[in-house]
């Protein structure tokens, strides 16, 4: 069913004309306005003394008891370092749909705890400059600090932004406080870093700090952050390198200059740098030099270890989009995704086996991306041929926009079978053809001349498919292509025709999406990632609930598109059986660019949507297109799918009618033949209004094998008469005893009337007798030939 914005209504005034209303509304306004008058008087009446009593009692109420429970609720917990650094920290782990887990992230194990003597001096001295410069002048907060904060969340209008924490402040949230962004959890925290202060010594308070703090790629603790950056142990951290940590700690996932932008976590290290500078813990010299220093990282990633590392990479941003970094690295989350294990396999399987092809043909990447068209989950996903490859394995291509080519074919082919603007039978010449300047040519070279759609796009024919974007429009092909989600194509570009043959950039995932949209007869399920959250207290935190799926493409048009796609006779020419898949209703396309710099397979069946890329990041050309490149990948793939559930076919919906039509013209056949026509499906308000006949052929009547003419008199006899069309020639009718009739009388006019007649009306003459029958019966003539007489004459139709 198709969502409609639906307008809220506007909210009716709370007074209405008529007495009724109006002294309603008096009665109940009075006593409500008594009630405050009478308690306002009262509270005037009372002294200056009375009144601040009144006012500051329940405000020094909840500045007593919010610390003192805070306090007596964490108490064990503050007073227990152990406790202290493992209470809130957690990390996170991903599941497929099965319950598998194949990424994790971050852990509660973070080994032993280390002394401030087994930490770099720089890191010390880089942390207190950062964050909290009077670090050893405070009780755990700064009234400076927190005014100054108020200050700015007042004149931003955010009043749960905050800032201004000091390090105890930061730890106490850290440790024991959940994230939340309120004012009690602003007072709680400031209770508990008072109660840390007086806990533990001021060194005590830093060494627990930098070994519970979060510092991206999911390490907690400085020694686990100094393993994954610099692959050595927080004691050997040069200058450089304890800025360059420091400085990730307010964003880990945006500073980190591994998986983050580099160019933000350098302007951070600087940052750290020049603060400790100002703090006069190091040198202008000093600075300068560690901003210069090339610093070695340690190789891969947590991500690297997992069967789907940028799918996981994926999942964790859109954790950190939803709910912050912090809130998920320290909640525990245990995240069931939509990856289905044993697809992925076969997926990275497929990569891998045939990368030797890949590279043989200058290929160097490929990516894969599989969705159940009727539920929308993502079911498996490559986004490289090698993730740990530094040259372009961490970027993933399942999600990188490139040109489509002859892919995008399909989908504006379906707008225009659903408006009505071509029939799959619609003939369209193939032929050199100037559109207004654009001289598209296709992929041979060669022109085939009169096609019909459906061979058109089955043979990915370039000069009919430019043609079927102009009858539609650009416009309307621009509005078809972002309603299946392809939103990279942009409304107000001037693409041109060429747009027909993929010039504008989508993602695999998009171009995947929309795929799914004709399996699943028109209707679009938003794609899903992730079922079920539940955090380290086993409270579910989110739940997927499917949403209806919106209707993209008309029903009919999506069969008949799906339809020709899965006509392995119609693209053979080409394409021969490289693509075919026995035994199931499978439609697919392919898609090459220019120079062959992006290749694509993208194919689905009523259960799976699955699409292949293949190319260079560098977008280098490669020597093959997309059948060779993508094919065998996105074979293997769906193949795989297929096997692991029950067979669907495409099913005609009841809007579309199968008819017979002359392949010379694509209009309905009639006259009873066959010869030069096929079956074709229409939507039953688009059929081609004109017909053509074809006369129905000879049937080999006499079952000789043969069809010819002695087919149309089957029942002739051998020895009679008969005229060219070896039909027995007939005497012609007379009338020889004049009675006005031609019937059996008149062969034997000369009949005595009452004689004896035979069952052609002419007279028995009496038998002559045996006894001397050789005597005057004379012998029949000898018979010199078998052959009938042919008269030249009469011919039958």
């Amino acid at each position: 069913m198709d969502k409609k914005y639906i307008s809220p209504r506007r909210k009716q005034s709370s007074f209405r004309t008529g007495k009724t209303s109006v002294s309603k509304s008096k009665s109940t306004a009075g006593p409500v306005k008594t009630f405050f008058v009478k308690r306002w008087s009262w509270f005037k009446s009372l002294n200056r003394k009375q009144q601040v009593a009144l006012i500051g009692a329940p405000i020094a109420a909840f500045l007593i008891i919010v610390p003192v429970a805070t306090y007596a609720y964490f108490a064990n917990t503050i007073s227990d370092p152990n406790q202290l650094l493992n209470y809130n920290n957690t990390g996170v782990v991903l599941e497929d749909r099965d319950g598998e887990v194949f990424y994790s992230f971050g852990t509660a194990d973070r080994g032993e705890r280390l002394s401030l003597d087994q930490i770099s001096d720089y890191t010390e001295k880089a942390l207190i400059s950062a964050e909290d410069k009077n670090f050893y002048e405070h009780s755990g907060f700064s009234l400076v600090s927190i005014a100054g904060a108020m200050l700015a969340n007042v004149s931003s209008g955010d009043f749960t932004a905050y800032g201004g924490s000091t390090l105890t402040q930061q730890l106490a949230k850290n440790t024991v406080l959940y994230n939340d962004r309120t004012v009690l959890r602003k007072y709680q925290e400031l209770a508990i870093a008072v109660a840390i202060e007086r806990q533990y010594s001021k060194g005590e308070i830093l060494d627990l700090y930098l070994n519970s703090v979060y510092y991206g790629e999911g390490a907690f603790g400085i020694e686990s952050a100094a393993e994954t950056y610099f692959n050595k142990s927080a004691a050997d951290l040069s200058l450089a390198e304890s800025a360059m940590l420091i400085g990730v700690l307010p964003a880990p996932s945006a500073y980190s200059p591994i998986s983050g932008n580099m160019e933000y976590a350098k302007e951070r290290q600087a940052t750290v740098l020049d603060r400790m500078v100002d703090n006069g813990v190091i040198s202008e010299a000093e600075a300068e030099a560690a901003k210069a220093q090339e610093l070695a990282y340690a190789d891969g990633d947590d991500a690297a270890k997992g069967k789907a590392p940028h799918f996981a990479e994926m999942i964790m941003g859109e954790l950190y989009e939803k709910y912050g970094e912090e809130q998920v690295t320290r909640s525990g989350y245990r995240v069931k995704t939509t990856l289905d294990m044993d697809l992925q396999q076969a997926a990275n399987d497929a990569v891998a086996s045939h990368r030797p092809v890949l590279e043989a043909n200058g290929g160097s990447n490929a990516s894969v991306v599989a969705i159940d068209p009727k539920t929308g989950y993502v079911t498996a996903f490559v986004g490289s041929v090698d993730y740990q490859n530094k040259d372009f394995g961490t970027v993933n291509m399942v999600t990188t926009p490139r040109q489509p080519g002859s892919s995008v074919k399909p989908l504006y082919y379906a707008e225009a079978l659903h408006t009505g603007v071509i029939t799959p039978s619609t003939v369209i010449a193939d032929q050199p053809t100037d559109f207004g300047g654009y001289r598209p040519l296709n992929a041979d070279r060669q022109f085939r001349g009169d096609i019909s759609v459906r061979n058109a796009i089955s043979q990915s024919l370039n000069i009919p498919s430019v043609e079927v974007m102009k009858r539609l429009g650009v416009d309307e092909s621009v509005d078809a292509l972002r309603r299946l989600g392809l939103t990279t194509v942009e409304k107000d570009k001037d693409y041109g025709l060429s747009l027909a043959l993929g010039s504008a950039e989508a993602s695999l995932i998009d171009m995947t999406h929309a795929y799914s949209a004709l399996a699943n007869k028109g209707l679009q399920a938003d794609t899903v990632t992730i079922l079920a959250i539940t955090n380290k207290y086993d409270k579910k935190v989110f739940e997927h609930k499917a949403d209806d799926s919106k209707r993209v493409m008309g029903e009919e048009a999506s069969f008949m598109i799906s339809d020709i796609l899965n006509d392995e006779s119609a693209r053979a020419p080409v394409f021969g059986s490289t693509l075919n898949t026995p035994g199931f209703d499978v439609a697919v396309k392919t898609g090459t660019t220019d120079e062959a710099r992006d290749a694509w397979t993208i194919g689905y069946s009523p259960t799976i949507a699955v699409g292949v890329w293949v190319g260079n990041n560098d977008n280098e050309p490669m020597l093959n297109g997309g059948s060779v490149m993508a094919g065998p990948i996105w074979r293997a793939t769906i193949s795989k799918a297929l096997s692991m559930k029950a067979a669907e076919k495409f099913v005609a919906p009841d809007g579309v009618v199968r008819l017979l039509v002359c392949r010379s013209n694509g209009l309905r056949a009639v006259g009873g033949g066959t010869d030069g026509t096929y079956q074709e499906y229409f939507k039953r308000d688009a059929i081609p209004e004109g017909t053509c006949d074809v006369p129905k052929p000879p049937e080999d009547s006499d079952k000789d094998g043969v069809t010819n003419d002695k087919d149309k008199c089957p029942d002739t006899k051998p020895g009679v008469e008969v005229d060219s069309d070896g039909c027995e020639v007939k005497d012609e009718p007379i009338d020889t005893d004049g009675d006005g009739v031609s019937d059996d009388k008149d062969r034997c006019p000369g009949t005595t009337d009452g004689a004896e007649v035979d069952n052609r009306g002419c007279e028995v003459a009496d038998e002559p007798d045996e006894t001397n029958a050789s005597e005057t019966t004379d012998p029949p003539a000898p018979i010199e030939d078998d052959t009938s007489v042919v008269r030249p004459g009469r011919g039958r139709a």
